[in-house]
């Protein structure tokens, strides 16, 4: 009877460790996600990814699948690399590892997605969790932390402006 409830104890804290490494990590995301927008916006502007872009269009379904998903795969373990670093106390290394490969993969694959969601719309299962992320983000969009972290970052953001940009 006691092994049991220590395997349940052990086991809830176990799910909250994890939620919470899987929260920190989508948090980090987020983070270079708004980072990352600007930069996006000039790179879509330049000649060569007009071209990309009428390739891709060009590409079938499964292979802009492919392109989306490869280099994700590629990149996607170099977060938990940099946390690896972090831990061996290579500071300065997975900080560098972390903040470059994530704007680099959340540059490319925010490029990639937006070329190729209308072909990847095409698979019902696609449409399907995309639909669902859309309601999810939605959903936490009409929360009042949301909106608390917007004006917050809003503030910052002027502040960073003023503080860095006009002196």
């Amino acid at each position: 009877m006691a092994a049991v409830k220590v395997l349940e104890v052990l086991r809830r804290a176990a799910r909250a460790i994890l939620l919470t490494i899987t929260a920190s990590y989508f948090l980090i995301d987020l983070i270079f996600f708004s980072v990352v927008r600007p930069l996006r916006r000039r790179i879509m502007a330049l000649s060569w990814m007009r071209r990309s872009r009428e390739w891709v269009g060009k590409l079938n379904r499964y292979a802009s699948l492919v392109l989306l998903l490869v280099p994700w795969l590629i990149l996607e373990p170099i977060k938990p690399m940099g946390f690896l670093l972090f831990t061996h106390k290579h500071h300065l290394a997975a900080t560098l590892l972390i903040t470059g490969g994530e704007v680099v993969k959340l540059t490319l694959f925010e490029q990639l997605f937006d070329m190729t969601k209308p072909k990847l719309m095409t698979f019902h299962w696609f449409a399907w969790c995309y639909s669902r992320w859309q309601a999810a983000i939605e959903y936490l969009r009409s929360l009042p932390l949301w909106r608390r972290m917007r004006d917050w970052y809003g503030t910052v953001r002027a502040w960073a402006r003023r503080r860095w940009y006009f002196q």
